[in-house]
C-alpha cells in the first residue's frame, strides 16, 4: 500500500494497476484505492485521458465501485476501467466525491498501455533449437513475418539517421498522451509527435534525396524525458506514442519496396532512471524508485529486468561500469544472465520486423565481454534468417582511433568514425581553408591501426544527433547563407563522395543549423543539452528554447526544391553508380598554394578513371594546363559529373585546363582511348 495526500493506493498486486502498467486487450484494467475518512468520502472516481492508438481520444470521469472495508482509516473503492483495443492507453487520476457534493481530483497521474503483441517477460519469446551455425547449435525465435536477405552495396548506399519524435507526424492518427513521455510541441526537450508512420509517409521522400539506408531511433517505451527513445522501460515493446510493431514491420516492408535499408537504434548498456541506490537513501543493494513510492517510477519489462542486482550501482566509476550521465541504470553485462537476456532481446526484433542492422548505442560503455559473444551470436542468427550482411554498427564515441581500435576484438561490421569526423571538425577553425576535408576525401585521414572490417567501412558523418550542425559551423563564421552554402556543398561532395560510408543526419538536406546549448536544470545549474539539434522537420512555431526560436528553417517543411537538397540526391547517385567511389585507388595530383587540389581516382580493373578538382580558398583559381601523368594512358575527353558551385574543366593538349570559383568541387570521368594503360 502507498499513502500519500488523503490517497492510498494498492500498488504491489501484480494483477492491477500501477504495478502491472501493461495489460492484453482481454485483460481487466482494475485499480484499487482509497480515500482518507478525514475528507468524508461518499464515493471514489477516476479521472481518465482515453487514447485508442487510433486517433480517437476522450476525458471522462468513472464511478468506482465502494469495497466494504476500511484499510487504516481509509475508504476503499476500485474500478475497472472500458475496455480499449490494442495499442491504446489511458493516463488516469484518482478522485473522489466528498458528502457535500464536492469533486476531488489528485494531482498525481499514472498511465497505463494496452498491447497485445510485446512479450512481458523474455521467456514468452519462444527460443527454438534452429540448426547449426558455423559448427555451433543456434538457438532463437523463428520469424514471424518473411525476412529479406540483406543488401550487397552498403559501402555505395547513403544513410541517413532519424529522430523519429522529430521528423514526421501521422496525419490520420493522434498518438500524443500515450505513454510516459511527455508531450509538449512547445518544449524542446519533450515529445513532438513524430510517428513510425510518420516516417513511413516519408519514404518517397528520402528516396528522392537519394537514401540508401536509414537508421532509425529507437522504438522502445521510454520514460518520461525519453523522446528520443534512449531512456527505456520496455525492451519488447514499441512506445505507443510512436506507432505499434505492425508500424514498425510496415515501415521496413515500405523501405524495402524502395530499395531502402533498415537499421534500428537498440541500447544494451542501460534502462531508465529507476533505482534508489544507498546515497539516495535505498538499502546497500539500491531498490526501485516504484516500489519506494515515486508517483512517477515504474517497474520495468521485461520481468527478468525487476532485480537491482542486475545492474552496477553508483560506486562504479569506470567508462564501462558507471550509470550512463550519473542517471542511468547500467547492465552488468559482464554476466552470463544479463548477456543473454540482452541477446535474446536482439533477437526478437529482428525476427519480429525484418530490419537490415543494428546501430549499438554508447558501445563503448560496455565491456567487450558482451561485445565479443553478442556480435558473433547476433550475425549466426541473422544469417540463418538470410541476412548474411547484417550490420552491426557500434557508437563507440572515442576521440582517437587508438581507443576505438581497442574494440577490434567485437569484429562489429561497422564503427560510426568519431575520431575521422573530430579531425575534420577541428581542421575547420579557418574559415577560408577546407584542407580537412580535402584531406578526408584523398583518404589520408586513413588510420596507421587496422580496424578490424577496415577504415573504409567506418560510417563517416558531418552532424549527427549529438553534434553541432556542420552549417552552424559555417554559418557562425561566414553570416551569408549564400556563402555558408558554398561551404557546405563543398563538405557534402567531400563526405558523400569520399572512401568511407557516408552518413547524414535529418536536416542537413533542409540547412538545418542547430548548435549544442546550455540548460539550466536547477537555478545556477547550467549542463549541455542537446535539444538544439534535435530540431523538428515538420513545421512547430511553437517550440522555443530560453534565447530563441530553435525551429528556424530556410525552407518549407520538406521541401525537394533547393540546391542543398538536389546536390546531396546527385552526390548519392553518383556514389551508386560508380564503383570506383568504393574500390579505387585515390592519388593526389597536386596541392597549390593558391588552394587548387587535383586528384584522381582509378584502377587495375579497368573502370574509366575520376578526375576531382578543387579549389580550398577564398578566390578563383585557374590552371592553365595541369599536366596528367603519362602512365594513366590517352585521355579523349571528360565527362562531367558534378561541380558544387560553378567550376569547369576540360582536357587540353597535355593536360586540364580548370577554373574553379572560390571552395568548389569538381569532379568528372576521365574518357581514355581503347588502347589505355592503368596503373
Amino acid at each position: 500500500m502507498r499513502y500519500f495526500d488523503e490517497y492510498c493506493e494498492v500498488d504491489r498486486d501484480p494483477r492491477i494497476a500501477p504495478f502491472t502498467w501493461v495489460f492484453r486487450s482481454d485483460e481487466k484494467i482494475c485499480i484499487t484505492f482509497g480515500v482518507h475518512l478525514s475528507k468524508h468520502p461518499d464515493y471514489g472516481q477516476i479521472a481518465y485521458e482515453f487514447n485508442d492508438g487510433q486517433g480517437y481520444c476522450d476525458l471522462d470521469r468513472i464511478t468506482a465501485q465502494t469495497e466494504n472495508i476500511t484499510e487504516n482509516g481509509f475508504k476503499m473503492f476500485s474500478v475497472t476501467l472500458p475496455p480499449i483495443s490494442n495499442g491504446g492507453g489511458y493516463k488516469y487520476r484518482l478522485g473522489y466525491v466528498d458528502t457535500f457534493g464536492n469533486k476531488h481530483t489528485c494531482g498525481q497521474s499514472r498511465f497505463v498501455l494496452v498491447c497485445d503483441e510485446a512479450p512481458r517477460s523474455i521467456t514468452e519469446i519462444p527460443s527454438e533449437f534452429l540448426g547449426y551455425a558455423k559448427d555451433q547449435p543456434l538457438y532463437g525465435p523463428k520469424p514471424r513475418i518473411k525476412m529479406t536477405s540483406s543488401p550487397q552495396n552498403w559501402d555505395a548506399r547513403l544513410f541517413y539517421s532519424i529522430i523519429i519524435d522529430r521528423f514526421s507526424r501521422d496525419s490520420y492518427s493522434n498518438r500524443t498522451g500515450l505513454g510516459a513521455v511527455n508531450y509538449d510541441p512547445s518544449c524542446p526537450y519533450a515529445s513532438h509527435g513524430g510517428t513510425i508512420q510518420g516516417v513511413t509517409s516519408k519514404i518517397e521522400y528520402l528516396k528522392s534525396l537519394g537514401v540508401g539506408a536509414i537508421i532509425l531511433s529507437p522504438v522502445y517505451v521510454n520514460a518520461t524525458d525519453g523522446y528520443h527513445g534512449y531512456h527505456p522501460i520496455h525492451l519488447l515493446m514499441v512506445d505507443p506514442r510512436l506507432g505499434t510493431l505492425n508500424c514498425v514491420r510496415e515501415l521496413v516492408a515500405e523501405a524495402h519496396k524502395a530499395d531502402i535499408a533498415v537499421i534500428l537504434d537498440v541500447v544494451n548498456n542501460h534502462i531508465a532512471d529507476s533505482i534508489n541506490w544507498e546515497h539516495s537513501g535505498g538499502p546497500k543493494e539500491g531498490e526501485f524508485k516504484y516500489i519506494q513510492g515515486d508517483d512517477s517510477a515504474v517497474l520495468p519489462f521485461p520481468v527478468e529486468a525487476r532485480n537491482t542486482l542486475l545492474f552496477h550501482g553508483p560506486e562504479y566509476t569506470d567508462m564501462v561500469n558507471q550509470r550512463l550521465f550519473g542517471f542511468l541504470e547500467d547492465w552488468r553485462t559482464e554476466t552470463t544472465y544479463v548477456r543473454e537476456l540482452l541477446i535474446q532481446h536482439l533477437k526478437y526484433w529482428i525476427a519480429q520486423t525484418d530490419i537490415d542492422g543494428f546501430r549499438y548505442d554508447s558501445a563503448r560503455h560496455v565491456g567487450l565481454d558482451f561485445w565479443e559473444p553478442c556480435v558473433e551470436e547476433i550475425s549466426r542468427y541473422a544469417s540463418y534468417l538470410g541476412k548474411n550482411q547484417f550490420l552491426q554498427i557500434a557508437e563507440h564515441a572515442g576521440s582517437s582511433h587508438e581507443e576505438v581500435i581497442e574494440y577490434n576484438s567485437a569484429k562489429f561490421t561497422n564503427l560510426i568514425d568519431y575520431p575521422t569526423y573530430y579531425a575534420v571538425k577541428h581542421s575547420l577553425t579557418d574559415s577560408n581553408w577546407l584542407g580537412g576535408l580535402a584531406d578526408y576525401f584523398c583518404g589520408f585521414l586513413a588510420p596507421s591501426q587496422p580496424y578490424h572490417a577496415g577504415w573504409w567501412n567506418n560510417l563517416m558523418f558531418l552532424d549527427n544527433q549529438d553534434t553541432s550542425r556542420i552549417f552552424h559551423h559555417f554559418l557562425s563564421q561566414i553570416p551569408s547563407r549564400d556563402y555558408t552554402r558554398i561551404r557546405l556543398h563543398f563538405a557534402l561532395a567531400c563526405l558523400i563522395l569520399g572512401p568511407q560510408i557516408p552518413s547524414i543526419y535529418q536536416g542537413t538536406e533542409q540547412e538545418f543549423s542547430g548548435a549544442l546549448g546550455m540548460y539550466e536544470r536547477h537555478e545556477g545549474e547550467w549542463i549541455g543539452h542537446d535539444c538544439y539539434v534535435r530540431e523538428d522537420m515538420f513545421d512547430n512555431p511553437a517550440c522555443v528554447w530560453k534565447f530563441g526560436p530553435i525551429n528556424h528553417k530556410s525552407f518549407e517543411p520538406y521541401s525537394t526544391k533547393h540546391a542543398t537538397f538536389s546536390l546531396i540526391r546527385q552526390l548519392s547517385e553518383i556514389r551508386l553508380q560508380n564503383p570506383l567511389i568504393q574500390t579505387g585507388t585515390r592519388t593526389l595530383l597536386c596541392s597549390r598554394n593558391n588552394g587548387l587540389w587535383c586528384a584522381i581516382i582509378h584502377s587495375q580493373t579497368g573502370e574509366q578513371p575520376l578526375f576531382i578538382a578543387m579549389n580550398l580558398g577564398a578566390t578563383e583559381v585557374f590552371e592553365q594546363a595541369l599536366e596528367i601523368p603519362s602512365w594513366y594512358g590517352e585521355f579523349l575527353g571528360v565527362d562531367m559529373l558534378i561541380a558544387t558551385s560553378g567550376g569547369v574543366f576540360h582536357l587540353v593538349e597535355n593536360g586540364m585546363r580548370i577554373k574553379l570559383p572560390p571552395f568548389t568541387f569538381v569532379l568528372g570521368r576521365l574518357l581514355q582511348s581503347e588502347n589505355k594503360t592503368v596503373a
